[in-house]
């Protein structure tokens, strides 16, 4: 059990299947959406007030191509493309990002309720983002791996979920979490602290509010997604 206090001390314990189904969910985003229009509040700390990025914010994105960012004033502070994004030979050559393919190229394996089992390797944001913490808010993978553990080997999952409560948010059904990473994740980098506890919200399946410890931001969809 955690030390912390529960979120959702009126829910019961999730069972195995619920655990998976919330990762399975974890693992989807790239493949829930292809455009994205979101209301993003970004803690002070994790701010940059020399940009604008400051406060609430509004965020499009296309295709993980393509991003602008508004403030609450609807004035434009952060704008960013990379369709036309270099692919001359020393490009190729000098990073991986040229042969990774975007997820609307690429099948995963799916659950019965068509929600990502097995993730294979995608393209990224790859300096899309004006802020770092944003790809981990966008794209939780972290918090579930690219694949279930395999019940024979010392590896398990990044996390544990302690709790997990289907709510309503702003109106939507939404899946609600509680869990904390193990001290073992991952060897490459990492976007959340270790053996911290966090809860999100992903409300449908991939969109919705997510909070992190280490980067509490809000995120509420303002549209319907394409």
């Amino acid at each position: 059990m955690p030390s912390a206090p529960l979120y959702f001390p009126g829910s019961p314990e999730p069972d195995s299947i619920a655990r998976r189904r919330f990762r399975a969910l974890a693992r989807s985003a790239p493949w829930l959406s292809t455009s994205l229009k979101v209301e993003i509040d970004i803690p002070d700390e994790l701010g940059d007030p020399g940009r604008g990025l400051t406060g609430t914010v509004t965020a499009k994105i296309r295709q993980r191509e393509g991003i602008a960012v508004h403030n609450a004033a609807g004035a434009l502070v952060f704008q960013k493309e990379t369709f036309s994004a270099q692919r001359s030979r020393d490009y190729v050559a000098a990073t991986n990002a040229s042969w990774k393919l975007p997820s609307t190229l690429i099948t995963p394996v799916y659950t019965t309720d068509h929600l990502v089992l097995r993730r294979p390797e995608i393209a990224g944001f790859d300096g899309l983002l004006p802020l770092e913490y944003w790809a981990a808010v966008l794209d939780p993978v972290e918090i579930a791996g690219t694949e279930p553990a395999a019940q024979d080997l010392a590896f398990d999952h990044p996390t544990y979920i302690h709790e997990l409560s289907e709510i309503m948010h702003e109106g939507r059904p939404a899946l609600a979490a509680g869990a904390q990473f193990r001290a073992h994740i991952s060897s490459g980098p990492c976007r959340f602290r270790a053996g911290s506890r966090w809860h999100a919200h992903a409300a449908g399946f991939g969109s919705g509010h997510r909070r992190l410890p280490s980067a509490p931001a809000a995120v509420r969809p303002r549209s319907s997604r394409t």
